[in-house]
């Protein structure tokens, strides 16, 4: 499938009676795994403290902008409202997206793609749109610090931030705030990592995000918070992350190798399409190894009321490394997040 237009989550191949039934570990520096109660940041990564400046006092109205083939530039100030895409960039390097305010494009409030280098977005406020932040076909991709409300969809878009086929070192998603209200659009994955491929000592980082609500209806399948070896890919990690009521799934990994998932927070409640917590399988097609998910605390209730915790598909002929670590029935409420998790808006 194209992965522009016709990206689906794999969690919808497991399908719902295979859930109903119930990383990573990188190379290097990456490597090592720590006790329960120590964080470990890894080689490239900010600390993973979530926080989130305010936006600038004023803005400069703006249309919709679009870069092909620029370099050694910073968008900074704008508020953009609609357009296609608020802000495309095509073939663009060393380029800093700060400070914006992007609202209800009728696709992807920013879409880079077309072998962007070195693109790096922070502290702005983003709303509507079929999608957030959407790369592909990227390198050196930092998506830091943002805050993201109410993702519209439908499939195949209806994420937060999602990277296709990013590859190399120095790739982010951390510390970003997101939250989908109740009922308002059709989210699916929050966070995904499609396709993508870090390097040894230098995974491609999902840490110290917040992210409150997800996939609300059956539009997809199952969709989840945060989505690490999304049809494969390798050298990834998702740590100390918290999730609040995530949608069909909280966490999972779906494959690929040298993943790592652990010391993240996910509670869910009980909602009109919830089911399970922190899930590992492997849809991909190919060989799935070295996947870590260790040191989580999950507790999770399905649409029926029962808990369901943690799950490792059966077809998958793997327990991830560190499975017996993971705290199911963890002493945790919604509480985890403060009430209110959005403020740049």
């Amino acid at each position: 499938m194209s992965p522009k237009n016709k990206l689906r989550s794999m969690a919808a191949t497991v399908g719902v009676a295979a859930l109903l039934s119930a990383g990573l570990t990188s190379c290097q520096k990456d490597q090592q795994i720590a006790p329960a109660n120590q964080t470990v940041t890894p080689s490239n990564s900010m600390e993973a403290v979530n926080t989130t400046s305010s936006l600038a006092s004023t803005y400069a109205i703006s249309s919709a902008v679009s870069y092909y083939g620029k370099s050694n530039f910073t968008i900074s100030g704008l508020s953009i409202t609609g357009g296609t895409y608020c802000i495309y960039l095509n073939n663009c390097s060393n380029v800093t997206i700060t400070n914006c305010h992007l609202a209800n494009a009728t696709k992807y409030e920013v879409y880079i793609t077309g072998n962007c280098k070195n693109i790096t977005m922070t502290n702005c406020f983003v709303t509507g749109g079929v999608s957030g932040v959407h790369v592909e076909n990227s390198s050196t991709i930092k998506i830091n610090s943002n805050q993201i409300k109410n993702i519209n969809g439908p499939f195949p878009g209806g994420n937060f931030v999602q990277f296709v086929n990013v590859s190399g070192g120095g790739c982010q998603i951390n510390n970003n705030h997101c939250e989908d209200i109740a009922g308002i659009g059709k989210p699916e994955d929050g966070l995904s990592v499609y396709k993508s491929n870090g390097l040894p000592g230098d995974s491609i980082q999902v840490i110290g995000n917040w992210i409150r609500g997800g996939q609300y209806y059956n539009t997809s399948g199952g969709g989840a918070a945060i989505v690490l070896g999304d049809v494969g890919g390798s050298y990834q990690v998702a740590r100390n992350n918290i999730v609040v009521n995530g949608g069909f799934v909280g966490m999972q990994v779906q494959g690929g190798s040298h993943i790592k998932m652990d010391h993240n927070t996910i509670y869910g409640a009980v909602t009109p399409y919830s089911n399970c917590g922190l899930c590992y399988g492997n849809y991909s097609g190919t060989t799935s190894t070295d996947i870590n998910i260790s040191y989580n605390k999950v507790r999770y209730y399905q649409t029926s009321g029962k808990e369901m915790d943690m799950w490792v598909d059966p077809k998958a002929g793997y327990t991830p490394i560190g499975w017996g670590t993971n705290t199911g029935g963890a002493a945790i409420s919604s509480a985890i997040l403060p009430s209110t998790i959005i403020t740049l808006n």
